[in-house]
C-alpha cells in the first residue's frame, strides 16, 4: 500500500519538476511514510511513497524498472497472487520478493491486458512504456484503490489523492458545481467526476493511455455486467455445492490477504460479513488474530457487545473503543483534509477511529466490505420491491404526497403508528414520523428503478440548491439487462455506491493513519461464485445473504448471529442537536453561506431549523453540506476556486 503521483509537463525544467513532485509526494506522506522515490525522463516525472508490506528491503523500492528497462512503474496496492504468478513466469534472475517486480515481469512477458486479467488484487498504477512512448494508468476491478488524473492544456498529471494534485500550483483547478449536486444527493461524487472540473477519477476496471502525440483515451479491461452474464451461464443448481464452493473460495481469498511481512488483524462489527472474515482468519492462523471494534453509548447504534461476543467465541485478541460526542468533535476538523473531496457518509467517523486504534497494533487489517452488494444484504433489497408493490396501488399519489409533506412529523407519528413494525424491519429503530414523511417523497417514483434512486438520495432538489449546479443520472442502463430488478439494484450498488462511498471511506480513513485495508469478499473469484448463485440462494423469505450465513454457521453458532442487521450507523441526528450544535450553526449560518455564493441559503437554514426543533430529522441533509464546508475550510485556496 502506497501513494503515487506523477506528471508530463514539458514546460517545466528538471529542477522545477523535481520540486513539484516532492510537494506532491509530501501531500500524501501518510500513504507511504517508510520511503519515497522519484524518476524523471524527457518531461515525465514519476513519484512514489512507500508503506512497506512485502519485501521490506530496498529491492522493493519504487519507481521500479523492468529487467529489460522498457517499463517503469509506480504502484499502489497489493497483487495477492504474485507468488503464483512468479512461479508461472519463466524467470530466474529475480532481484527481490516484491509483488511490484512480478507485475513488471508479467507485463513484459504477457502484455498489459493479459497481465491485468491475471492480477488478483487491489491496485492503481502508472506505467511508462519506453518503447511505445506511452503512459498507462490502470485501476483494480472494483475500485479499492483510488486514482485521479488531470489533462488540460498539454499537461497530464495523476495521483492517488486530489490533495497531491493540488500541490502542483501550475494546475488550473475550478470547483465543479455539478459534481457537488451528486455529493448532496448521495454523500459522494461518482466516477469519473471529481470536485474539480479538470480532474477525473479513473473508473474501476479501466485503463488509460496517454502519449504526448495523442490525447488520453480510457477503455474498460474488466466489465462487471459482462462477468455477471458469463457467471450466470454456469449457475449452481445444488445449494450444498454452492455453499461448499463459496467456503473454499472465500477461505483462499482470506488466506491470500493474510500474507504480509508486517503484523495484521481484522475489523469486527459483529455482523455477518466481518464475523465470517475474522472466523476464517482465525481458522488459518496458529495464534490469536487481532480484532478491532468501535461502540456507541447510544441505544440502537451499538454493535460492540455483539462483536465482543464473537471475538470471545473465536478466541481472538480483541480491542474495542467506545465513541463519545467528544471524540467526534476532535475528529471532525480532520475530515476535510482526510477526504480530499467532499464526502459525507457519517460512518467515516467510527471507521477512522477503528483504523487509528488498529494502527497501534498492526499495519494490515482485513474487513468484511462487499458482502451486501454480492450476496443481497442491504435491507433496501427487501424493502423496495415490497414498497413498490404498495405504492402502485395508491390512488392520487400527488395529493397524498402533498398532505404528507405539509403535515408535522409529530402528527404523522400518531396517525401512522401501525406502520412502525414495517419501518423497523427495513430501517434503523427510531421515530416513525420522519420515515413517513420520506415515504411521501418516494411516492413520486414512476417505477421501481426510480424508487431505488430516490431511496438513495438525501437532497431531492440538489440541482436547485447549488447556484449554477446541474444534475445527470447515475443509473447504468446495463442494470436493466439483468434477470431481475433485485439484481439490477445489486449491480448498480456495485458500480456506484461500493466504489464511491464504501471503498472511498475505507481507503481514506485507513491510509490517513498509514494502515492497509484488505477486502477478501471483493476477490474476483468470490465475486464469480456469488453471481453463479441464483437469487433463491441469496434471499430466502425475509433473510438476505442466505448462502454467506450458511458458511458462517460452520464457524459461529446460529443463535449468536441471528439478529437484525444494524449497519455502521452514527447518531449524528442527536449530536447535531446537542454536542455539535454550535459547530453546525456556525458553518451553516445564512451570512456565511450567502458570502460563499455556492448555495441558496434559505433551503439549508430551513432544514437546520426544523432539525434543531425536532420537527424533522435532517441529519443526512445537513451533514452533506457540513462536509462541504469542512472541506473548504481545510485549505484556504479551495474557497478561491469556487
Amino acid at each position: 500500500m502506497c501513494g503515487i503521483s506523477g506528471f508530463y509537463n514539458p514546460r517545466k525544467s528538471t529542477e522545477q519538476s523535481y520540486k513539484t513532485i516532492k510537494n506532491m509526494l509530501n501531500a500524501i506522506v501518510h500513504r507511504g511514510p517508510d520511503d519515497y522515490g522519484i524518476w524523471q525522463h524527457a518531461g515525465l516525472t514519476l513519484g512514489h511513497r512507500r508503506l512497506s508490506i512485502h519485501d521490506l528491503t530496498v529491492a522493493g523500492h519504487q519507481p521500479m524498472q523492468s529487467h529489460d528497462k522498457r517499463f517503469t512503474i509506480v504502484f499502489n496496492g497489493e497483487i495477492y497472487n504474485f507468488e503464483e504468478l512468479r512461479a508461472e513466469l519463466n524467470i530466474t534472475n529475480w532481484q527481490g520478493r516484491s509483488d511490484t517486480e512480478v507485475m513488471l515481469a508479467a507485463i513484459s512477458q504477457w502484455g498489459i491486458n493479459i497481465a491485468l486479467e491475471k492480477f488478483n488484487g487491489m491496485f492503481a498504477f502508472a506505467l511508462w512504456d519506453e518503447r511505445d512512448k506511452t503512459l498507462i494508468l490502470a485501476r483494480d476491478r472494483f475500485g479499492e484503490k483510488p486514482l485521479y488524473y488531470y489533462h488540460h492544456n498539454g499537461v497530464f498529471s495523476f495521483a492517488s489523492e486530489i490533495k497531491s494534485l493540488e500541490a502542483d500550483f501550475d494546475l488550473e483547478l475550478k470547483i465543479d458545481r455539478s459534481a457537488l449536486t451528486h455529493q448532496l444527493e448521495t454523500s459522494y461524487i461518482p466516477a469519473p467526476l471529481s470536485i474539480y472540473t479538470n480532474i477525473k477519477k479513473l473508473p474501476p476496471g479501466c485503463i488509460l493511455r496517454f502519449s504526448a502525440s495523442a490525447s488520453a483515451s480510457v477503455e474498460s479491461y474488466w466489465d462487471l455486467a459482462s462477468n455477471i452474464q458469463s457467471a450466470k451461464k454456469n449457475l449452481f443448481s445444488c445449494e450444498n455445492e454452492a455453499i461448499e464452493t463459496l467456503e473454499i473460495t472465500l477461505k483462499k481469498a482470506v488466506k491470500l490477504r493474510m500474507a504480509a511481512d508486517v503484523p495484521l488483524g481484522g475489523f469486527l462489527s459483529g455482523g455477518v460479513d466481518s464475523s465470517l472474515i475474522l472466523a476464517l482468519m482465525q481458522k488459518q492462523s496458529d495464534k490469536p488474530v487481532n480484532s478491532f471494534s468501535i461502540g456507541f453509548d447510544v441505544p440502537g447504534y451499538n454493535e460492540a457487545e455483539y462483536a465482543k461476543e464473537v471475538a470471545s467465541y473465536l478466541g481472538t485478541n480483541h480491542h474495542e473503543q467506545y465513541l463519545s460526542p467528544k471524540d467526534a468533535l476532535e475528529i471532525i476538523p480532520k475530515l476535510g483534509a482526510m477526504f480530499d473531496e467532499p464526502f459525507s457518509d457519517a460512518s467515516q467517523i467510527p471507521t477512522y477511529l477503528v483504523s487509528a486504534m488498529a494502527k497501534k497494533h498492526v499495519t494490515v487489517c482485513l474487513s468484511g466490505d462487499g458482502g451486501d452488494e454480492l450476496f443481497s444484504g442491504y435491507k433496501r433489497y427487501l424493502a423496495i420491491p415490497e414498497l413498490w408493490g404498495k405504492i402502485e396501488r395508491i390512488p392520487c399519489k400527488s395529493t397524498f404526497t402533498r398532505i404528507l409533506r405539509n403535515t408535522p412529523v409529530s402528527v404523522l407519528e400518531k396517525l401512522f403508528f401501525f406502520l412502525k413494525p414495517f419501518a423497523e424491519r427495513y430501517g434503523r429503530a427510531g421515530a416513525l414520523g420522519p420515515k413517513v414523511k420520506r415515504f411521501g417523497e418516494w411516492l413520486q417514483a414512476q417505477n421501481i428503478d426510480e424508487l431505488y434512486l430516490l431511496s438513495m438520495k438525501h437532497w431531492k432538489n440538489a440541482d436547485s440548491l447549488i447556484i449554477g449546479g446541474s444534475h445527470s443520472g447515475i443509473w447504468s442502463p446495463k442494470a436493466n439487462c439483468l434477470d431481475s430488478q433485485l439484481e439490477g439494484m445489486m449491480y448498480q450498488d456495485s458500480i456506484a455506491y461500493l466504489p464511491g462511498d464504501i471503498l472511498t471511506k475505507v481507503d481514506r480513513t485507513a491510509m490517513s493513519v498509514s494502515l492497509e485495508g484488505r477486502i477478501p469478499l471483493l476477490d474476483p473469484n468470490v465475486a464469480e461464485v456469488a453471481w453463479r448463485m441464483p437469487i433463491s440462494m441469496k434471499q430466502k423469505g425475509k433473510c438476505g445473504k442466505w448462502a454467506l450465513k450458511q458458511v458462517l454457521y460452520k464457524y459461529l453458532p446460529k443463535e449468536m448471529m441471528d439478529r437484525p442487521k444494524m449497519g455502521f450507523g452514527v447518531p449524528i441526528h442527536h449530536w447535531l442537536k446537542v454536542e455539535l450544535r454550535e459547530w453546525a450553526c456556525d458553518l451553516l449560518s445564512e451570512n456565511r453561506l450567502s458570502k460563499q455564493g455556492l448555495y441558496h441559503p434559505k433551503l439549508i437554514t430551513e432544514k437546520l431549523t426544523k432539525h434543531l426543533t425536532g420537527e424533522e430529522n435532517n441529519a443526512a441533509h445537513l451533514w452533506d453540506v457540513l462536509m462541504v464546508q469542512a472541506w473548504l475550510d481545510a485549505s484556504p485556496k479551495r474557497v478561491g476556486r469556487l
